[in-house]
């Protein structure tokens, strides 16, 4: 007798379904309640500049509130996640028996109230020596193995997928949420991991095009939208062309479990040392102390955490002020020597930018992003050519179609500006494929951006804007090299703007005429020009070969 048939005939899945109702719903008022804490209460606490061995001891505790509010978030969504998957196996397996039953009945197989299945009523009549009614007790016989085997099958799924979810749960614990467990994060990642696993439930395969990323995200429920979110926060947070405000939710997460990681259990990945996690310890705190340090900001100056990687020199992609909202975005791409290290003083100078814009934008909202998703060279022989630029270029062709993809329809006016080497691997990343989709360009201090001519970047050169100080080391020693013509040149025919005649950082200092210009250009405005360098450029010597 098949076991458990009568209880998966008539099983209802209500009770599982509120369950895993009521386990997403914690989940979002655990996600709900860590913002909230951090913008009223450490957001505040760390503008008003609390300092001390009080305020120390004070951000601890509190900073473990957060960790557990963040645990929550992440196990509740799990449990959610496993309910979900048992109930659709369960209900499938409930399916396909009421299917097997069906089917049987309808040929005249009799299925008693224990799932036995029975030979049809007219098989007791055919004679056993007739060759004619041999063949026909055979059919039968076949098709009555058939049907009681759809039938176990079914049977053997539910258990299955039982016995799964068993085992799934039991990994996913209260006890995690106890304060001495230093290594909760890292465990609740462990957890996770195998609780997923033990349903055979593998990560999600999200597009690399940013639309088609885009078009994967918004065909999810609201309910797998928070679950890949909170499960997933590696894969959703790196993700071009998914909002912004998701991206920054699930890499806070993905920052708190890489923090614990590394500083409590970096087993965890066996494909990176002891020193490479000290060294990413130490850059993701530095990221998350300047991200604290935002918590609670004004509209417009909230900052969007888009990407990062604590490993080698350390990588960040940081936008002030939502880009898939903003009628104006910009994004700077920095250039040499520029590591985690260059965090704060990069977060400064997208707030100056995105200051300078609002200023011309007629009201507009400005959002500006800084870009190290890259490899920056060091101030040594990698400088000299631009192999690391090269290597970026996709990624920032892929960076800013993904930001496209994410405001959808309402396009912004979208800037991209590079400075030092991050003009050459903005130029780079212009010259490959499509282009990198912007309205405007804007090369400041740099040393080339791989091509001659302005004219070569995928778009329309009255868009390309150049400024060099001649006070600018980096300009005067290395434009023209191995890097390409310095772009404020005449001959290399991009618009020049008047920036002064300050050092190599001077473009964005408070109130200088290269901040305020990148800042008209920004919001749209035409900027104030500047002298070129070199001898006039002349258009003709595009198109007769030999002048």
């Amino acid at each position: 007798m098949p076991a458990g048939f009568k209880k998966l005939y008539k099983q209802s899945f209500t009770d599982i379904e509120r369950a895993a109702t009521a386990w997403q719903r914690l989940s979002e008022k655990a996600r709900d309640g860590l913002s909230q804490h951090r913008k009223q209460v450490t957001g505040p606490l760390h503008k008003q500049g609390w300092k001390g061995e009080a305020a120390d001891s004070g951000f601890e505790f509190m900073e473990n509130i957060e960790l557990r509010l963040s645990i929550v978030q992440i196990e509740a969504q799990a449990i959610a996640k496993v309910l979900g998957t048992v109930k659709f196996r369960m209900e499938q397996a409930q399916t396909d028996l009421r299917n097997a039953v069906k089917t049987a009945e309808d040929n005249h197989y009799r299925v008693d109230d224990d799932g036995w299945v029975s030979a049809p009523a007219s098989t007791d009549s055919i004679p056993r020596n007739d060759p004619d009614g041999q063949a026909a007790l055979n059919t039968a016989s076949a098709m009555l193995g058939e049907y009681r085997q759809w039938i176990q099958q079914a049977l053997d799924d539910a258990h299955t997928a039982s016995d799964e979810g068993k085992r799934s749960l039991s990994r996913l614990l209260g006890d995690i949420l106890r304060d001495t467990n230093p290594a909760a994060m890292a465990e609740t990642v462990r957890d996770v991991r195998a609780s997923m696993g033990d349903l055979g439930l593998k990560k999600p395969q999200v597009p690399d095009d940013p639309k088609e990323a885009k078009e994967w995200w918004d065909a999810l429920s609201r309910e797998e939208r928070e679950g890949m979110t909170a499960l997933y926060p590696d894969i959703i947070g790196r993700t071009d062309g998914l909002p912004a405000s998701v991206r920054n939710e699930a890499n806070h997460l993905y920052l708190d479990q890489q923090l614990d990681i590394a500083q409590n259990d970096n087993t965890i990945d066996k494909s990176h040392s002891t020193d490479d996690y000290n060294q990413s310890l130490n850059n993701l705190q530095k990221l998350k102390e300047r991200l604290d340090q935002s918590d609670g900001a004004p509209s417009g100056k909230e900052l969007y955490l888009l990407k990062f990687d604590g490993f080698g020199d350390g990588k960040a992609v940081i936008a002030m002020g939502n880009p898939d909202t903003a009628a104006h975005t910009a994004v700077l791409v920095p250039g040499t020597d520029t590591t985690m290290d260059s965090v704060p003083g990069q977060v400064s100078r997208i707030s100056k930018l995105q200051d300078a814009a609002l200023k011309r934008s007629d009201g507009e909202s400005v959002s500006t992003v800084f870009w190290l998703d890259y490899d920056a060279p060091e101030k040594d022989l990698s400088v000299a050519d631009d192999d690391r630029a090269q290597d970026a270029s996709d990624d920032l062709r892929r960076f800013t179609g993904g930001v496209r993809a994410a405001q959808g329809e309402n396009h912004s006016h979208l800037t991209v500006i590079g400075h030092s080497y991050g003009s050459t691997t903005v130029g780079a990343a212009a010259t490959g494929g499509k282009g990198i989709g912007a309205d405007d360009v804007i090369f400041v201090g740099s040393p080339g951006t791989t091509v001659a001519n302005a004219g070569d970047l995928n778009m329309d050169r009255s868009h390309v804007w150049a400024g060099a100080s001649h006070s600018d080391p980096i300009v005067n020693w290395a434009s023209g090299l191995t890097l390409g013509t310095n772009p404020a040149e005449h001959v290399y025919g991009a618009n020049v703007i008047e920036v002064g005649n300050g050092g190599h950082s001077s473009y964005f200092d408070e109130n200088s005429p290269g901040l305020v210009n990148q800042g008209a250009i920004i919001a749209g405005k035409n900027p104030s020009r500047g002298e070129p360098w070199g001898p006039e450029y002349d258009p003709i010597m595009e198109v007769v070969p030999g002048l």
